[in-house]
Order: structure tokens, then sequence, then C-alpha cells
């Protein structure tokens, strides 16, 4: 009767044998893990779904630019054709003068805002504008061809969803006037083409410019004669998630405060430091000045799209909904390595007590680390994730200490079991709430169960059916 040849390099029952089918095992698991993970992506997008619903109802992600000056103007050029024939044609259009200085005072209530088990943070905004106009000094240097009529100029201001206004601005001018600001249609923010051109200078937009700004102006009525002017405004509106202010001037101050501390600063422009917190309210400060603004201090709309300001801004966001699935997600990413460690460990186990673990056994005991995913995120999604780890944590080494000194019929193995599986989970969530650190901690942990594995087994005989306990001279 011919002999395998295998069987003799590998005997029927040998450790090395059983190590080959764990590892098979802890590579099937992938699968059910695969699932979690693209069952995690699904939701995490139904969520970012429903909270952009949520808040589009409120006036969505609001950017507001402080007061401009629109100054229409009537230009004569002349051209000289291919005969050599000279022609004059009259321009018409308009100039935005930026302010000297500007300062903007935001104060946002927060609050929650539910659909089903979604959220969005939904906030009312009171800004306060102020803005110094030295429009003299700001064109000098611009071509004498320019011919500005300062009766009909307008002071403008911008919002992304003018739905969303809850008062009627109205300026205040430094001579005591006042002028209902209102909505404008001769205006376009839409972003203008990929390339686009102003005298004498050709150039792209490094950043990608707004097409959805609304525009709202009132009448400077200061005569014919320009003059240096200040002007101030309150506006009231709400928006969600995101709050935030174009550098509207050539010197821009932006303070923004609210009563929520799961708020970050953002934008175009860097904080003048780290946001403050006091209790359960925020502060951040911005200053922009011209140069790093890269606007120059007045320009021709033929050629320069006012959009341009509104991407150049200082924002504060407030964690979304879906930011709750972002701990789950990267708890499933190293769901292979723990399950993994779990089988090392009852592998080591075994070799140790010489007590052996059906491959059946091995598959329940992944299948329910997968379940620990499902009941992570379905948690997660109502009560947070620090309370949703903690629950589905406790029920899954409860479940597997049990089945553990079960099968092995053994109370302290049960109870060794529950003590290194909540060791493990714990080290689980200091993985997860690591972020910008967790790839360095995993690499740790997974270099530190290796090195464990390997001296532990050290002595073990994979060709043969046990375990030489011998504690010798190596």
């Amino acid at each position: 009767m011919a002999t395998n040849p295998i069987a003799g390099l590998i005997p029927r029952g040998s450790l090395g044998l059983k190590l080959l089918l764990v590892c098979l095992l802890v590579l099937v698991m992938g699968i059910p893990l695969l699932i979690v993970g693209g069952l995690v992506g699904e939701r995490q997008s139904r969520a970012a779904q429903v909270t952009t619903t949520i808040g589009n109802d409120a006036g969505g992600a609001q950017s507001v630019g402080g007061p401009m000056l629109l100054v229409p103007y009537q230009r004569t050029t002349e051209m000289t054709d291919d005969q050599g024939r000279t022609q004059r044609r009259t321009d018409r259009g308009t100039y935005v003068v930026f302010a000297q200085t500007g300062e903007v005072t935001a104060d946002l209530a927060v609050e929650e805002r539910h659909s089903g088990i979604y959220r969005a943070a939904i906030y009312r905004a009171n800004v306060g504008f102020d803005a110094a106009f030295r429009p003299v000094a700001t064109l000098n240097g611009v071509d004498p061809s320019y011919r500005f009529d300062w009766s009909q100029a307008r002071v403008v201001m911008f919002v992304s969803d003018s739905r969303a206004i809850r008062n009627a601005p109205a300026l205040r001018f430094g001579d005591g006037r006042t002028a209902l600001m209102e909505p404008i249609s001769d205006l376009s923010l839409a972003a203008p083409a990929a390339e686009y051109s102003r005298p004498g200078l050709f150039s792209a937009p490094s950043v990608a410019l707004p097409t959805t700004l609304v525009a709202f102006a009132a009448p400077l009525g200061l005569g014919s004669t320009p003059q240096d002017f200040s002007v101030g405004t309150r506006l009231e509106l709400t928006g969600a998630q995101r709050f935030s202010v174009a550098a509207f001037a050539q010197d821009t101050t932006v303070n923004v405060s609210g009563d929520r501390r799961d708020a970050r600063a953002e934008g175009f422009f860097q904080s003048n430091g780290p946001m403050q917190f006091d209790g359960d309210r925020f502060n951040v400060s911005w200053r922009t000045a011209l140069v790093a603004r890269s606007i120059e201090k007045a320009a021709d709309l033929a050629s320069f799209n006012l959009g341009a300001a509104a991407a150049r801004d200082m924002a504060v966001s407030f964690v979304a909904s879906d930011d709750v699935y972002q701990g789950v997600a990267r708890a499933v990413r190293y769901g292979i390595m723990f399950i993994g460690i779990v089988f090392l460990a009852t592998l080591i186990f075994e070799a140790v007590s010489g007590r052996k673990a059906h491959p059946a056994q091995y598959i329940l005991v992944g299948l329910a680390q997968c379940v620990f995913y499902l009941l992570l995120l379905a948690l997660t999604e109502i009560i947070g994730f620090g309370l949703a780890f903690a629950i589905a944590a406790a029920a899954t080494v409860a479940l597997l200490a049990y089945y553990a000194g079960a099968s092995f019929q053994s109370g302290a193995v049960g109870a060794r079991a529950f003590v290194g599986l909540a060791v493990l989970y714990g080290a689980m969530y200091i993985l997860m709430t690591l972020e910008d650190f967790a790839l360095l901690a995993g690499s740790v942990v997974s270099f530190v169960v290796i090195a464990a594995t390997m001296i532990a087994t050290r002595r073990i005989d994979w060709y043969g059916r046990g375990v030489s306990v011998t504690t010798g001279q190596n």
C-alpha cells in the first residue's frame, strides 16, 4: 500500500498542521469582516445624506462676505485693426473696491436637530460687520481710462443661502445714515471659466470657486465725489455644520464664538492660535493681511470674479453625525489582527495544556468577534462610540470567556480568558481613539503579539503531537 510522503513531514494531529489551519481560519474570518466594513460604509453614506438634508432645511453650510464697494465705470479704449485704422470702443462695467480694514464678530448658538437616529449641528449666527473704505487711495494707480460713476456706487455683501437670513440687514454709515440692503440680480457670483484674463495678466484660479452665492446691496449715497467712509451692519442667519467668513477687506479680523465643544477651526487661512474652550463655549480668531489674501485691493469684475473672495475664508465646523462612524471603520480595519490574536492565544493554550479545540470552535469564536463589530456599529449610531464600545466589548468578552471555560471544562480557563480578552479589547479601544497614531500603535501591538507567540512556542515540537515541557538550559 502506497504511503503519503507528506505525512512523514507533517504527522497527522501535529501543532504545525494546526497552526496552518488556524492561519487559514483567520483569513476566512476576513470575509464577514469585509461584509461588516461594507455595511459601515453604507450607513455612513446614509448618515451623510440625511445630515445634508437636515442641514439644507436650515440653510446649509453658510459662507458670508462682508461689505465691499461696487462702482460702475465707463471706459473708452482705442484699437488698431489689421489695416492700421484706429477705432474707439466704449466698455461699461463694475469695479469692486475692497475695504481698507474689516472686522467681524460672530456668535453662534448651536443645537442638534434630529431625524430618526441621525442628527446635524444647526446654528443661529448673530454676525456684526464693520468696514472702513478709502476708495481714492485704493484706486490710486488704476488706468486713467476708467471713468467711475460714484453716484451709482453700492455696498454689497453675499451669503450662501439668503433664505436663512432672519433679519432685514441695514447699513449704518459713519455719518449716521442708514440704508436697507436688498437683493440684486445684476451681479454674477458664478465661477469663471477655468482660465480667465485681466488686463495684461493671464492666470488661473488655484482654489475652486463657489457657484451658489447670493448678493444683496444698498446704495452708497455719497454723491459724485469719492470720499473715505465707514459702514457697519448686523446679520442674523441660520446654517448647519459649517460657518465661514470671507476675507472681504485688505486687512480682515474675524472672531467667532459659540456654545459648542465639538467645534474645529478650518478654512483657507490659519487661525491666530488654537481654538480656546471655556466650559461649553469656544472662541477662535483670525487676522488676514492683504498679501495673504492673494487678491488685489480693487479689481474689474469683467475679468475678476467676486466669488473668489468666498474661497479665501475663515471657518468653524462642527462634528458631523457621520463622524461617529470613523471609530467603527477604524476598528473593522484592525479586526483581522485582533481575531488572529485570539486564535493564536487559543493555539498556545492548546500547546501548553495539551487540551484540544476543534476548528468549529475557532470559527464560532471568530464569528462572535465579527458580531462585536455589528453591535458596535448599531449602538454607535444611537449612543456614540465610547459607550457603544464598552457595551459591545463587555458582552463579547463575557460570551467568549464563558465559552472558553465551558469548552475546556475549567473555570480557571474561563477566568484567564476573561482577563486576557478584557485587556485585549481595552487595547483595541485605545488604538481606535489614537487617530493619528493608530498605525504606530497597531504596528507595535502586532510586533509584541508576534514576539510573545514566538517566545511562548519556542520549545514546541511542531512536527510532533505535543510540546516539550522541559525548562532546562537552551
